[in-house]
């Protein structure tokens, strides 16, 4: 028996004391099966005893592990082992102890559910095995010692463990031997080394061989039944073989990608490329280790000693001083493919069902981990991935052109719109889907902007004026590469560039429109035409439009409107306005019902085609809507004004007839109470509401960048306009109650105009009766008929009292419904209309709910007072049912 033997008999009684330590601690688990775990693992780890141990590399394994924790604990760790090098000598094999120490730290705590389930795997099948009877083997262990002593376990000397157990029949048995009865026998390889690498090159290029073997199912490969290997040679080799694994994968994403009936795409097709490019990168490498590997066969064949010699000193050289290929410098030479081709693997699997750019921000999103090397990776996909969109890019802020076949672009084109009225509002959309992830909302929409403005410079204006900042735009973005697109930030040169082209085209457009297409002028016009701010017009066109239609709506006839209002654009200042303005006014008859008159049709109209009806084509309908609210409070005021005017007249008949002094005073109150409403609203209308936003207005056109910024601030002057004249959703209760009360007032109107021509009869008539009384005299006859019609008109007036009476009631009433919605609005100012519209208190005397305080009940503000001395507050009520 050699001198080894005595060493191994200890080192195997050592394991195995330590094994029943560790088996009173861990209930259920028995020394022997402990020792069988041990073992395999001691067996598994055999070529790391025959690598000199490194500290320096040791060191610096554990404080990356420590840094994955904390700071702190690199910085104990660190003054932990200067004090075992400087202040212990008692240890000699300090490295030793501290790769022990950290292959121990690693066992603790499996490092995933996967190694947990492997190790009750392993120790569920070392409990089904059969008691290890060693005493009756001690022969068997001996020689298995002597034929297997120059492959046994190397174990270095460390500090004694003592145990409180006695020595054990186990103690006499070898570690090898102890596993080889636990398991049945060792794995001989039954292969060679070169082949097993030639195996492992074949499998990188996803060929299978003789050993490894393709699954048809995961493309991945294993080791053929029919070989043997070492189990440190099959654990190399399981990780090596992954990397075939990634091959085939980024192989099938390939074939997919070009077999595939309908394309994904430009800068799929980009992706695609680039892994090519890696693949053929990846395959140069191969080439290499190829070479090496048929370079090292050579030599064997023509020095067939040098391979046992190089075999017989562990296979780091060659007979001709050469390093040779084994197994493990195949997995250092492959490390880097094989980490590129996992992130490259990765990104694929994200990328598969995206194209465009959706596909672009899920690879810039691979950026954000801290890998440099894998940043790298990502980095010259996303370069690769972004020249398409790059190309695309540019051609769309330099020349307004989109050519996108596949819909890749954030920005889309509707190929069904033909006509230039649609141009800016349609035609082109953000296709929120394809922006990229390094591209804001912001910069996404002044990028369609840009492109947007050129065609509608060159297409609906006619304007093919040279831009200055777009020729410095266009040689930066030649100078630059598609790199540039997603490192673009706010302080770039080509953000800055890219902004000043945003910035010169837009205003090209606001001067454009303003200079040749007259923007402003067209405003101020729609201002004052369909929102009645002519004032002369607006009374003239009403007094000589009013026989017409007072007509049955059916009876109307659009030419005869059309005649009526070019004679009171001649009769008033309108006839000084510019004649591409007057030629786009027009009337318009809306859709009648039985019983409408004209003044239920009509409407004016303005003509808004060409380049100014980018801006005002989609507001008709609601300066329609404008119109028929401002032209029915027009017509109601002035319908009263002409009714306080007969009011006067019948005034002057009272020394004649003494019985109409009650009902003019009727009608004088309810009158003068209407006429009071509608100047109240009419002042609301036309100065708080119209001349507030109309300001509001042209300081939001005089600040705007581009015409995006023309379009939103007149849609919010109009959005304004319509909540004050009580035609927005909102104020639909409101705009109800209103026009009842100017059904009322018609009522008055017709009960006026009856009263009139009556009392004008009557006046007549008692006249005439005086004249002829004077010349003739009278008679019974005479006198009798005179009290007839004095009867008849005294009932008429009673009649007519009570129907004021009615009126009268009907209008307080509704007036009382209109201030309570008004004084219970969320907007300050129509509450504050309410209080200016019973200034007196008049209608809280005679309702309750007006007279409550301003409590949140009625959602009134209990600051409203205070709303005087600050006309720029906008606080808002909460909404309530009343």
């Amino acid at each position: 028996m050699n001198s080894g033997h005595p060493a191994a008999l200890v080192q195997s009684k050592l394991l195995y004391d330590l094994c029943v330590r560790l088996g009173e601690n861990e209930k259920g688990a028995s020394p022997t099966h402990l020792l069988g775990i041990a073992i395999k693992t001691l067996d598994d780890h055999k070529y790391i005893s025959e690598t000199a141990v490194n500290e320096f590399v040791i060191v610096e394994g554990i404080k990356q592990k420590l840094s994955l924790i904390g700071k702190e604990e690199v910085a104990t760790f660190r003054d932990l082992h200067r004090k075992l090098k400087t202040h212990c000598s008692i240890l000699k094999n300090k490295a030793e102890i501290i790769a022990l120490l950290s292959s121990l730290s690693d066992l603790t705590v499996p490092s995933s559910r996967s190694d947990k389930v492997l190790m009750e795997m392993q120790i569920n099948s070392l409990a089904n095995m059969e008691s290890l009877n060693l005493n009756s083997k001690s022969k068997a262990w001996e020689k298995n010692w002597e034929n297997n002593n120059a492959t046994s376990m190397v174990v270095k000397k460390t500090t004694p463990i003592t145990t409180g157990t006695k020595p054990h029949t186990l103690s006499c048995a070898s570690p090898r031997a102890v596993w080889s009865e636990t398991s049945g026998h060792f794995d001989q390889p039954n292969v060679s080394e070169q082949t097993i690498i030639q195996e492992l090159l074949y499998s990188f290029q996803g060929i299978e061989g003789k050993v490894l073997k393709r699954d048809s199912t995961s493309s991945g490969f294993y080791i053929s039944h029919k070989f043997q290997l070492s189990r440190p040679q099959r654990r190399i080799v399981e990780r090596l073989a992954e990397l075939g694994w990634l091959h085939n994968k980024l192989e099938a994403f390939r074939e997919a990608d070009r077999h595939r009936s309908v394309s994904k795409g430009l800068i799929a097709q980009a992706l695609n490329t680039v892994i090519s490019s890696e693949l053929t990168e990846f395959y140069r490498i191969l080439a290499d280790l190829q070479s090496q590997l048929h370079q090292q066969t050579e030599r064997s064949i023509e020095s067939p000693m040098s391979e046992g010699a190089s075999r017989g000193s562990g296979g780091s050289q060659s007979s001709l001083n050469q390093p040779a290929l084994t197994l493990l410098q195949l997995e250092v030479h492959t490390r880097l493919p094989f980490t590129r081709l996992r992130w490259l693997v990765a990104v694929c699997e994200a990328c598969q069902d995206k194209k465009g750019g959706a596909l672009v921000s899920t690879v810039h999103g691979f950026l954000r981990n801290g890998d440099k090397y894998a940043c790298n990776i990502v980095h010259t996909l996303l370069v690769a991935v972004c020249k398409p969109l790059y190309a695309m890019l540019s051609r769309w802020i330099l020349d307004g052109e989109l050519e996108d076949p596949f819909q890749e672009f954030f920005v889309q084109t509707n190929l069904q719109i033909k006509s230039d009225d649609q141009l800016w509002h349609e035609k082109y959309k953000v296709r929120e889907s394809m922006i990229p992830s390094f591209i804001s909302m912001a910069q996404a929409r002044k990028i369609l902007a840009t492109g947007k403005s050129i065609n509608f410079l060159r297409q609906v204006c006619e304007d093919h004026s040279p831009v200055n900042s777009r020729e410095m735009l266009r040689q930066a973005l030649e100078k630059s590469s598609a790199e540039a697109l997603f490192a673009l930030d706010q302080h770039s040169d080509l953000q800055s560039l890219m902004d000043t082209t945003y910035l010169e085209i837009s205003r090209r457009v606001l001067d454009v429109l303003n200079s040749k297409y007259k923007f402003m002028e067209h405003m101020q016009a729609l201002r004052r035409y369909l929102l009645l701010g002519q004032g002369d017009f607006i009374r003239h066109l009403m007094e000589i439009l009013e026989p017409e239609l007072r007509k049955p709506a059916s009876e109307l006839n659009s030419h005869n409107l059309s005649g009526i209002l070019e004679s009171a654009i001649r009769s008033t200042n309108a006839q000084f306005e510019d004649v591409s303005i007057l030629q786009r006014l027009d009337v318009r008859l809306l859709e009648h019902s039985p019983g409408d008159t004209g003044w239920d049709i009509f409407s004016m109209d303005y003509n808004m085609d060409g380049p100014i009806g980018t801006v005002f084509s989609s507001c008709t309908l609601s300066y329609l809507m404008l119109f028929n609210a401002l032209w029915r409070a027009k017509r109601i005021e002035w319908i009263l004004s002409l009714m306080w005017k007969r009011l006067t007249t019948s005034a002057k008949m009272l020394p004649r007839i003494p019985e109409l002094s009650p009902v003019l005073q009727q009608l004088y109150l309810l009158s003068a109470e209407m006429i009071h409403m509608i100047h109240q609203l009419q002042y609301y209308f036309l100065f708080e509401v119209m001349e507030c936003s109309w300001d509001k207005l042209i300081s939001n056109v005089q600040q705007a960048d581009g015409l995006d910024d023309i379009i939103k601030a007149h849609n919010q002057f109009l959005g304004r306009i319509k909540a004050g004249a009580l035609v927005d959703d909102s104020s639909e209760e409101l705009s109800t109650q209103l026009r009842t009360i100017y059904d009322l007032a018609l009522q008055l109107q017709a009960l006026e105009e009856k009263l009139h021509v009556c009392v004008v009869r009557e006046v007549q008539r008692r006249a005439e009766l005086e004249k002829y009384i004077e010349e003739h005299g009278t008679n019974n006859n005479i006198e009798g008929q005179n009290q007839a019609a004095i009867k008849e008109f005294e009932q008429f007036l009673s009649s007519t009292r009570v129907g004021l009476r009615v009126l009268a009631q009907s209008y307080q009433e509704v007036v009382k419904r209109f201030l309570l919605l008004l004084a219970s609005h969320p907007e300050i100012s129509l509450q504050l209309l309410s209080s200016r519209l019973d200034f007196n208190d008049h209608y809280k005397r005679h309702d309750t709910r007006l007279a409550a305080p301003l409590t949140y009940q009625h959602r009134r503000q209990s600051e409203v007072l205070t709303a005087f001395s600050s006309p720029h507050s906008t606080f808002r009520a909460p909404s309530e049912p009343l």
